[in-house]
């Protein structure tokens, strides 16, 4: 079966074909679609992978005109809930060209909306909820929907649900080839990290665990549910040494949740990265709370340069009620100690929870302000229909849970507005407030002249971008005129 997937370009369908700002700070290949193509692949299908977030100035006609031309049976569309009614449009224009085209949805939202979907967007055939390796390689091998675990379809007007996605019929993680990498145009090189969280490029995302142990208020559970599984570190050992040497890539992103919850295989894997003759160095996200003296010790050793730590409040009841088992203290224990040991701290943020007064996002302000954090990302709360709290949102502040305003939730606007705020212009202040402060530091600027000069290629970029970028900082927190 000839098989197309696309990743959408995210932002709106409107026509628009600038790229926005976030994608030239960051831009991340679709390593999940990569992952599946192999997997198709291996089942001998012919697929080939289409990234429309890369390409924005190609708009959603082109791309259908592109898709179309390849002659495929079925093209998958990866979906986050901000990107859906982009994907959406991207699929009536394919089904307008070509009727006979099967289209399969999946990713975050449509593991979400499930067979709900299928009810309100009739042109989308099939929809994965959960993981979608081995539910679309069924679905291509043309096996029974109504029997295929996760997927939802369509028989006369009636809407089928398979079986829900259970221990049995999730991946087993080390016997999943790595992803077709092969596949995605330009990779390495036009996908950048984030800047200045890289020492070389070209860079390279790999995701060596799946799903998470905690239940924090805000996090989306659709796809992986209540599951935890991770890749051997000979596995994630080998895949990183594949990148390496096909690829000539020179940093990696660990993008799991919980990179360090298994401290055996973490330690085995920084073992077999300082055995390397590949000297790739790499970030990854630590949990407060899992990290020690020695694991630090041996992450620096195996090239460990840049962790991310999700900190997200600096006001103690916010984290009393939003994120499991953390202290404002132990979070200080432990950035220090990281920062001590020479790797630099990344801290993850995140402004306008249920609960939040002006005094508690104060608070976080100086909170980050406080610790040795070479960088930061700062979210606006945003309520995702898989999250724990979604049910009681609209007990908690305002929020437009229309499916006109999904592409809005894309956790850079303040879509919800908790009762205790005064408004979102005062949430934009706060959030503009947090950037200033917390890089006009001396630490801050002193950590960035180091930059310049460890991260030349970030450097660059920001040169190449310079107007983009100065406007974006002007704007920060600013009224809109007339306000």
């Amino acid at each position: 079966m000839k098989i197309i997937l696309y990743y959408p370009r995210g932002y709106d369908n409107s026509g628009n074909t600038q790229r926005p700002i976030a994608s030239l700070a960051a831009t991340m290949a679709p390593i999940g679609l990569a992952s599946i193509a192999a997997v198709l692949r291996e089942a001998g299908h012919d697929v080939k992978i289409f990234d429309g977030a890369l390409k924005t100035e190609i708009t959603n006609a082109a791309w259908a005109d592109l898709i179309v031309a390849e002659q495929p049976d079925m093209v998958g569309i990866s979906s986050i809930t901000p990107s859906f009614h982009d994907a959406y449009d991207l699929c009536c224009k394919v089904k307008s060209l070509n009727g006979a085209i099967q289209t399969v949805f999946g990713g975050v939202h449509p593991s979400w909306g499930k067979g709900t979907l299928l009810a309100n967007y009739p042109l989308i055939d099939f929809v994965i909820a959960g993981e979608g390796e081995y539910a679309f390689r069924d679905l291509a091998n043309q096996i029974d929907p109504s029997s295929i675990a996760g997927v939802f379809s369509r028989k006369g007007d009636a809407i089928v649900a398979g079986p829900a996605q259970c221990k049995a019929t999730l991946c087993t993680m080390d016997d999943l080839p790595f992803p077709a990498y092969d596949l995605i145009e330009g990779f390495p090189d036009r996908y950048e990290m984030a800047l200045f969280n890289y020492p070389k490029h070209p860079t390279a995302s790999v995701i060596s665990s799946r799903g998470c142990v905690y239940h924090c208020s805000f996090c989306d559970r659709s796809v992986f549910a209540e599951s935890f599984r991770w890749n051997s570190p000979e596995y994630t050992a080998a895949q990183v040494e594949t990148l390496a040497r096909e690829y000539g890539v020179k940093h990696v992103m660990f993008y799991d949740d919980l990179f360090t919850l298994n401290r055996k295989r973490v330690s085995r894997l920084c073992e077999l990265l300082k055995q390397s003759k590949y000297k790739v160095t790499f970030n990854c996200i630590v949990r407060i709370g899992h990290i020690d003296d020695d694991l630090i010790r041996e992450l620096k050793e195996a090239g460990c340069w840049m962790v991310n730590v999700g900190i997200e409040s600096g006001d103690q009841d916010i984290l009393d009620q939003h994120k499991e088992k953390l202290s404002l203290e132990k979070i200080r224990e432990d950035v220090t100690k990281i920062h001590n040991a020479g790797i630099w701290v990344k801290g993850l943020f995140m402004m306008g929870f249920p609960g939040e007064t002006e005094e508690s996002a104060l608070k976080t302000i100086a909170f980050a302000s406080s610790l040795p954090l070479k960088d930061a990302n700062l979210t606006a709360f945003t309520p995702y229909p898989g999250a724990p709290i979604y049910k009681d949102i609209q007990t908690l502040g305002t929020f437009d849970e229309s499916p006109e305003n999904w592409k809005n939730l894309d956790c850079t606007k303040f879509v919800f507005i908790p009762n205790e705020a005064e408004s979102k212009e005062r949430l934009e202040q706060l959030y503009g407030q947090f950037f200033r402060r917390f890089y006009n530091r001396s630490f801050a600027r002193k950590c960035y002249n180091k930059m310049f000069i460890q991260s030349p290629h970030s450097y660059w970029r920001v040169l190449r971008n310079l107007p983009r970028y100065l406007g974006y900082i002007a704007g920060l927190g600013k009224k809109p005129k007339g306000k």
